[in-house]
């Protein structure tokens, strides 16, 4: 029980500290600490990289690269050495799963 409790005043409290936050964005933005800092363009630089460096799903060039880079190992029905057949839910060395 003890685990709980302490979840949830956690929680409340990150719940408060983040309804404070919103309350006060314009103050906390017009703050000296907030402009010394540069959050804004700090935050604009983070993005930026972001989109630079970590692909988009949209991008078919990269999806392209990625597919070219891997080394697929493909197994045939020659390869394999012997059948297995799975039935009625058994596991394949025989025994129920």
């Amino acid at each position: 029980m003890g685990l709980i409790k302490g979840l949830t005043k956690f929680t409340v409290a990150a719940a408060i500290v983040g309804g404070v936050c919103y309350a006060f964005k314009d103050q906390i933005k017009e703050s000296s600490v907030y402009k010394d800092y540069d959050v804004d363009g700090k935050i604009k630089k983070a993005k930026q990289m972001i989109k630079e460096n970590i692909p988009s799903k949209k991008n078919s060039e990269v999806g392209e690269a990625e597919s070219e880079d891997r080394d697929y190992v493909s197994i045939t029905p020659e390869d394999a050495e012997t059948e297995v057949e799975i039935t009625d839910g058994d596991a394949p060395d025989g025994k129920p799963a």
